[in-house]
Protein backbone atom coordinates (compact mmCIF):
# COMPACT_ATOMS: atom_id res chain seq x y z
CA UNK A 1 0.00 0.00 0.00
CA UNK A 2 1.62 3.38 -1.26
CA UNK A 3 0.65 6.97 -0.14
CA UNK A 4 -0.14 9.20 -2.70
CA UNK A 5 0.27 13.26 -2.36
CA UNK A 6 -3.59 13.49 -2.39
CA UNK A 7 -3.58 11.45 1.00
CA UNK A 8 -0.86 13.57 2.69
CA UNK A 9 -2.39 17.35 1.53
CA UNK A 10 -4.25 19.51 4.11
CA UNK A 11 -8.00 19.85 3.21
CA UNK A 12 -8.66 23.56 2.57
CA UNK A 13 -11.16 24.27 4.99
CA UNK A 14 -8.37 23.56 7.70
CA UNK A 15 -6.10 25.93 6.46
CA UNK A 16 -5.56 29.15 8.20
CA UNK A 17 -6.52 32.12 5.71
CA UNK A 18 -3.68 35.17 5.84
CA UNK A 19 -4.94 37.86 7.82
CA UNK A 20 -4.73 41.11 5.84
CA UNK A 21 -2.80 44.46 7.29
CA UNK A 22 -0.14 44.50 9.59
CA UNK A 23 -0.17 43.22 13.19
CA UNK A 24 -1.16 45.18 15.90
CA UNK A 25 1.15 46.99 18.34
CA UNK A 26 0.55 45.89 21.95
CA UNK A 27 0.52 49.33 23.62
CA UNK A 28 2.28 49.45 26.93
CA UNK A 29 0.63 51.44 29.64
CA UNK A 30 3.36 53.61 31.66
CA UNK A 31 2.05 53.46 35.14
CA UNK A 32 3.53 56.37 37.46
CA UNK A 33 4.73 55.31 41.08
CA UNK A 34 1.88 56.12 42.55
CA UNK A 35 -0.83 54.43 40.22
CA UNK A 36 1.66 51.40 40.92
CA UNK A 37 1.77 51.84 45.17
CA UNK A 38 -2.45 51.79 44.45
CA UNK A 39 -2.38 49.00 42.56
CA UNK A 40 -0.76 46.99 44.76
CA UNK A 41 -2.48 48.11 47.95
CA UNK A 42 -5.73 46.79 45.74
CA UNK A 43 -4.07 43.72 45.78
CA UNK A 44 -3.00 43.60 48.87
CA UNK A 45 -6.07 44.24 50.27
CA UNK A 46 -7.84 41.74 48.00
CA UNK A 47 -4.96 38.83 49.09
CA UNK A 48 -4.49 39.83 52.65
CA UNK A 49 -7.57 41.53 54.14
CA UNK A 50 -7.73 45.73 55.57
CA UNK A 51 -5.31 47.65 55.62
CA UNK A 52 -4.20 49.24 58.87
CA UNK A 53 -1.53 51.60 59.87
CA UNK A 54 -1.04 50.38 63.28
CA UNK A 55 1.21 51.43 66.46
CA UNK A 56 2.39 48.01 67.54
CA UNK A 57 4.36 47.30 70.36
CA UNK A 58 5.61 43.63 70.97
CA UNK A 59 1.83 41.97 70.22
CA UNK A 60 3.96 40.54 66.83
CA UNK A 61 7.76 40.74 67.44
CA UNK A 62 8.20 39.30 63.72
CA UNK A 63 6.57 42.03 62.36
CA UNK A 64 8.24 45.06 64.57
CA UNK A 65 7.18 47.63 66.93
CA UNK A 66 6.02 51.30 66.23
CA UNK A 67 3.81 52.50 63.33
CA UNK A 68 3.47 49.73 61.06
CA UNK A 69 1.27 49.01 57.76
CA UNK A 70 -0.34 45.76 58.12
CA UNK A 71 -3.68 43.79 56.78
CA UNK A 72 -6.06 41.81 59.04
CA UNK A 73 -8.40 39.37 58.00
CA UNK A 74 -10.51 38.84 60.72
CA UNK A 75 -11.93 35.35 60.93
CA UNK A 76 -14.38 33.26 63.36
CA UNK A 77 -11.54 32.38 65.93
CA UNK A 78 -8.26 34.36 64.70
CA UNK A 79 -6.98 37.36 62.98
CA UNK A 80 -4.74 37.02 60.53
CA UNK A 81 -1.60 39.68 60.31
CA UNK A 82 0.03 40.52 57.55
CA UNK A 83 3.57 42.65 56.56
CA UNK A 84 4.05 43.03 52.83
CA UNK A 85 6.41 45.48 51.97
CA UNK A 86 7.16 45.74 48.33
CA UNK A 87 5.48 44.22 44.98
CA UNK A 88 2.75 41.31 46.05
CA UNK A 89 3.81 38.80 44.06
CA UNK A 90 7.33 38.76 45.50
CA UNK A 91 6.48 36.84 48.72
CA UNK A 92 10.18 37.79 50.28
CA UNK A 93 8.95 40.97 52.53
CA UNK A 94 5.90 39.24 53.28
CA UNK A 95 5.61 38.62 57.05
CA UNK A 96 2.02 36.80 58.89
CA UNK A 97 1.25 36.98 62.14
CA UNK A 98 -2.22 34.94 63.80
CA UNK A 99 -3.66 36.81 66.53
CA UNK A 100 -6.83 35.72 68.96
CA UNK A 101 -9.84 38.00 68.12
CA UNK A 102 -9.88 39.25 71.36
CA UNK A 103 -5.87 40.78 71.57
CA UNK A 104 -7.11 41.66 68.01
CA UNK A 105 -10.09 43.90 68.99
CA UNK A 106 -7.89 45.25 71.42
CA UNK A 107 -5.66 46.55 69.78
CA UNK A 108 -8.23 48.08 67.12
CA UNK A 109 -9.78 49.94 70.02
CA UNK A 110 -6.51 51.41 70.88
CA UNK A 111 -5.82 52.39 66.77
CA UNK A 112 -9.50 53.59 66.54
CA UNK A 113 -8.72 55.89 70.18
CA UNK A 114 -5.34 57.38 68.60
CA UNK A 115 -6.65 58.23 65.46
CA UNK A 116 -9.76 59.94 66.84
CA UNK A 117 -6.88 62.01 69.16
CA UNK A 118 -4.77 62.65 66.09
CA UNK A 119 -7.70 64.16 63.93
CA UNK A 120 -8.78 66.68 67.20
CA UNK A 121 -5.68 67.75 67.40
CA UNK A 122 -5.26 68.59 63.45
CA UNK A 123 -8.56 70.04 63.61
CA UNK A 124 -7.15 71.95 66.73
CA UNK A 125 -4.01 73.07 65.08
CA UNK A 126 -5.99 74.88 61.79
CA UNK A 127 -8.43 76.33 63.97
CA UNK A 128 -5.25 78.33 65.06
CA UNK A 129 -3.88 78.47 62.41
CA UNK A 130 -7.02 80.31 60.76
CA UNK A 131 -7.48 82.49 63.31
CA UNK A 132 -3.80 83.46 62.81
CA UNK A 133 -4.50 84.11 59.43
CA UNK A 134 -7.99 86.70 59.63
Amino acid sequence: MTLNDDVLTIPDFLLRKPKKGRPRKVEQKEHSVESKYTMWDEIKQKRYGSRYDIQLGDEAPRIGSGLRIVYVKEGRKWAHMTSHSGDPADNAGRVRKRLSLKRWFDMKARHEKRQARHERAVKKIRKKANEANA
